[in-house]
């Protein structure tokens, strides 16, 4: 942890590609070989950045498996908000998961249950009377169903297909939109981060480049 009283915090929320998977399944990225640890790099001890990722995260959903408890992501924000406030940013980067077959559910589904993330900070601030956050909420990277293992190397075969891939890269205009009404930054993921072979997880070179971007947006 960074011992800094002074460091400026962010919290960085999301999914496997927060946690770092790598493309072809064979664990994660090292430390400093994921975005979140790269821009620690970056910005140095003036930062704290506090990642907190975790492969299958959903915004709000359970996970039909009961071997993987806790994906439901909005529950364990609560308690990670508690856990880590006060905060100075909050990046949010949440999404393909909801877009597994089992669920159903569209891009729009996916923007109205981040809505739900802006809300509670709020309401959470406004009750325990501190400064809120400024929260980043981010539009995924976009699946790519043409990858040569896009179906072969998930861990069930059809938890995503053609039409998930498609819905990803409808994601963008409605996260902006909720963006917009929670007073949230909007940054699009997909024109600067690209999926590996298995056409979900980020490659080596997408963590660096989210790294430079965040920079920009955190410094600015």
């Amino acid at each position: 942890m960074n011992t800094n009283p002074k460091a400026i915090t962010v919290l960085c929320y999301g999914d496997s590609n927060t946690q770092g998977t790598k493309p072809d399944r064979s664990g994660r990225y090292s430390a400093n070989e994921r975005w979140t640890g790269i821009l620690q790099q970056k910005l140095g001890g003036g930062y704290y950045i506090i990642e907190e990722g975790l492969g299958g995260r959903t915004t709000d959903l359970d996970h039909p498996n009961p071997k993987k408890p806790s994906r439901n992501g909005l529950t364990y924000f609560r308690a990670c908000v508690d856990s880590h406030m006060p905060l100075d940013f909050i990046i949010i980067m949440l999404g393909p998961n909801d877009l597994k077959t089992v669920y159903g559910r569209t891009a729009q589904d996916v923007a109205k249950a981040l809505k739900q993330y802006p809300d509670y900070v709020y309401e959470y601030c406004a009750f325990r009377n501190v400064k809120k956050p400024k929260i980043i909420l981010v539009s995924p990277a976009y699946m790519n169903e043409k990858a040569p293992k896009f179906i072969e190397s998930m861990p069930s075969p059809g938890i995503y297909d053609a039409e998930s891939a498609q819905k990803s890269r409808q994601l963008s205009k409605p996260i902006q939109q909720i963006a917009q009404e929670t007073d949230c930054i909007f940054f699009d993921a997909g024109p600067n981060a690209k999926t590996g072979d298995d056409g979900c997880h980020l490659d080596r070179e997408s963590h660096q480049k989210l790294a430079r971007e965040f920079e920009k947006l955190l410094r600015a």
